[in-house]
């Protein structure tokens, strides 16, 4: 019988995760969304095997690199809907999101 160890990722594999993500952010920002996934790859020093390992899809991928990005939003989206007032919830998200 095998019981259900917590899987932690060794520190290399950790460490490739993270240069993955920093190349996709990075990449997305200069050239969008359409970058093949070779390229992500290259910039991130890992070969395509070790990048479809960590995220098979492209979709994974971005939703993965920009979570932190929507979860920031979604606080401002909460913080200006649970203002009594209305318009000025509104304002200081549009406000928030902009300086974001």
């Amino acid at each position: 019988m095998t019981t259900g160890l917590p899987h932690t990722l060794r520190s290399d594999a950790r460490d490739n995760r993270e240069r993955i993500l920093d190349a996709a952010r990075a990449v997305f920002v200069i050239d969008g969304l359409d970058v093949p996934m070779r390229e992500i790859a290259r910039r991130a020093q890992v070969g395509p095997a070790t990048l479809y390992r960590h995220f098979p899809t492209k979709e994974m991928l971005v939703a993965e690199a920009f979570t932190d990005q929507m979860l920031a939003c979604r606080t401002l989206v909460d913080e200006g809907l649970a203002d009594p007032d209305p318009w000025h919830g509104f304002c200081r998200t549009v406000e928030k999101l902009c300086e974001l």
